[in-house]
């Protein structure tokens, strides 16, 4: 929680700094802007990394669920990859580029899950009466 809002009073720190500078000086209230999203970005990228070793050490009790685990966590990251890079380009007015973005990040979220909904389609089917 204490991560949460200290991220979000940078923003709002940083996005008041930006909109104070941008009639004087464009380039450094976007300079200004980039610095703050870098840093915060970079915070983020750390969190994740604490997430991902939880995520490895709770894997570690149910070893038959290692597939579904790892998959869940490459879903996780392209989902967060393609709908951050997808707001950056919005936000740099590249609407055609960050649908380009959003409808690729899907894509390889549907080629990563389609093994397990596979397997879960063949569990299914054993248990079905009358399967063999």
């Amino acid at each position: 929680m204490d991560e949460l809002l200290r991220t979000i009073g940078i923003c709002f720190l940083a996005g008041f700094m930006s909109l104070m500078l941008k009639e004087k000086s464009p380039a450094i209230s976007m300079l200004l802007s980039m610095c703050a999203a870098a840093m915060l970005l970079t915070q983020l990228f750390f969190s994740i990394q604490l997430v991902m070793g939880m995520v490895q050490r709770f894997s570690a009790y149910l070893p038959q669920m290692d597939l579904y685990i790892s998959t869940l966590i490459k879903v996780l990251m392209i989902a967060f990859i393609s709908e951050t890079s997808s707001h950056l380009l919005k936000g740099a007015g590249q609407q055609l580029l960050a649908t380009v973005v959003e409808w690729t990040g899907k894509i390889f979220i549907l080629m990563i899950a389609l093994p397990i909904f596979y397997e879960l389609l063949q569990r299914m089917l054993i248990l079905l009466p009358g399967a063999q």
